[in-house]
């Protein structure tokens, strides 16, 4: 687990999409002209954030139409672009896109039938919103002398020299989406994470409008279908090989550092009965 991290970091790095992918760019991520919804949501305009309750109204997310109230749409689009924004904030739009498109695929399975929320903070999925390990709390004396005072200090000093290290804006990221995902866990609303790197706020930004057009008809989906992937550079990184589950499943297409893979279909001509495709390792590299 120690070389998690750097591993996590490279899949990060920008990489060409494959020649077969659809490209989504950041002109998929804009908001129609007048609607004062996705405006808010993106963060073009200022507005109050949908409150509990109230009439439920049909959103469609990915090829799936669901009945929420505003507060729920607004919860399940953020774990969506959080997700796509998580995994690939530095692979471009059309990475961040699959990675959403997973999920909603995922949220949409016959077998296994949910909602973006519950998909991403499932066990052994997304790998920035898993639990972290339970580290043993350390008694603290109470006050403070001035040596340790000046020690803080001194600290705080360091850190705000390294704020601009990308290793260590990834760490204080990661650290941030798992916050988000025990509020998540708890049925609450998310916040949004307040990247200090510019490429990274423009990332979340744009993520936040690909959640909000996420549909067949403003974005068909360029993983066609996929349910499942994994990062070859992670993997190479980790020393391992590709997981056992990619063989038994269709490889769709690659794009940014993931490729991307669903459950193949049945023959025609014996027309068997399609097995569950049940949740397994999302990001594989990072099960242990």
């Amino acid at each position: 687990m120690r070389n998690l991290l750097p591993a996590l970091m490279l899949a990060t790095v920008l990489l060409p999409a494959s020649a077969g992918a659809q490209v989504i760019d950041a002109s998929d991520a804009a908001c129609r002209p007048g609607d004062s919804g996705c405006a808010r949501f993106v963060g073009d305009v200022k507005g109050s954030m949908p409150k509990r309750g109230g009439a439920k109204q049909p959103v469609v997310i990915g090829t799936s139409v669901y009945m929420l109230t505003p507060w729920q749409a607004e919860r399940e689009r953020r774990c969506l672009a959080l997700a796509g924004w998580a995994e690939a904030r530095g692979e471009g739009a059309d990475a961040m896109a699959a990675v959403m498109w997973v999920v909603a695929n995922r949220a949409a399975s016959a077998d296994q039938p949910s909602l973006p929320c519950r998909v991403i903070v499932a066990a052994g999925q997304f790998e920035p919103f898993a639990v972290p390990p339970v580290e043993p709390k350390t008694r603290e004396k109470h006050g403070k002398t001035a040596k340790q005072r000046a020690t803080q200090r001194e600290k705080a000093a360091e850190q705000a020299k390294l704020a601009a290290d990308p290793r260590v804006e990834a760490r204080r990221i990661l650290a941030e989406i798992r916050r988000q995902a025990r509020v998540i866990r708890a049925g609450g609303m998310p916040s949004w994470p307040k990247p200090r790197l510019t490429a990274d706020q423009e990332a979340l930004q744009i993520a936040r409008g690909l959640a909000w057009n996420l549909n067949d008809d403003d974005m068909p989906d360029p993983t066609a279908r996929a349910s499942l992937f994994y990062s070859p550079p992670t993997q190479a990184a980790l020393r391992r090989q590709k997981p056992d589950w990619a063989e038994a499943r269709l490889h769709t297409t690659s794009i940014g550092g993931h490729a991307f893979y669903r459950y193949p279909s049945p023959p025609a001509e014996t027309a068997p009965t399609k097995p569950a495709d049940p949740i397994g390792t999302l990001v594989a590299e990072i099960s242990e």
